[in-house]
């Protein structure tokens, strides 16, 4: 079964395009209880009306983030990545893009305790946010979340879901 049916069976929001599929099948099988757990967490929520904060999901395994905040000019947006936990990002409204760098240069070497690294680039994609689909960043996409889109400076809100990343 392709992994958007899997998931789509509990929260019916695809992954985004540039989603690495075969990274998220994987990840998903090795650790599915997590994952499902996630999935039900946005599935059983009114994610519009839910209380901004954080939510613990399975200790120490997957936590969500929920937030309101004006997103940054992409100069001042931090380029990141992660190892011990993948991004599940969704914007549920706002004007916000999401982008995928290459040719980085490390800027701040991996910190474990926060689990981030910061790069710099000059070459980004960018993919406008939104609750059509959300985004999953695993540890070897190097990733500009929270960045505002062209037009009007308005506020996001956005759901960040942290799931353990099984090697």
């Amino acid at each position: 079964m392709h992994i958007s049916a899997q998931i789509g069976a509990i929260w019916p929001v695809p992954p985004h395009e540039s989603v690495n599929v075969i990274e998220f099948k994987n990840q998903y099988h090795k650790n599915k209880d997590v994952w499902d757990a996630a999935f039900h967490f946005l599935a059983n929520n009114d994610l519009e009306q839910f209380p901004v904060g954080n939510y613990v999901i399975i200790q120490g395994k997957c936590w969500a983030t929920v937030s309101e905040y004006i997103p940054k000019e992409v100069e001042k947006g931090n380029i990141e990545s992660h190892r011990r936990f993948i991004d599940l990002q969704y914007t549920l409204w706002g004007n916000e893009k999401m982008g995928l760098a290459q040719d980085v240069k490390v800027r701040m070497d991996y910190n474990a305790e926060r689990d981030v690294a910061f790069y710099t680039s000059p070459n980004i994609k960018y993919y406008p946010a939104g609750k059509d689909n959300f985004f999953l960043f695993f540890p070897s996409d190097i990733h500009q979340p929270s960045v505002r889109g062209k037009g009007e400076v308005i506020e996001s809100r956005k759901i960040v879901i942290k799931i353990e990343y099984i090697e």
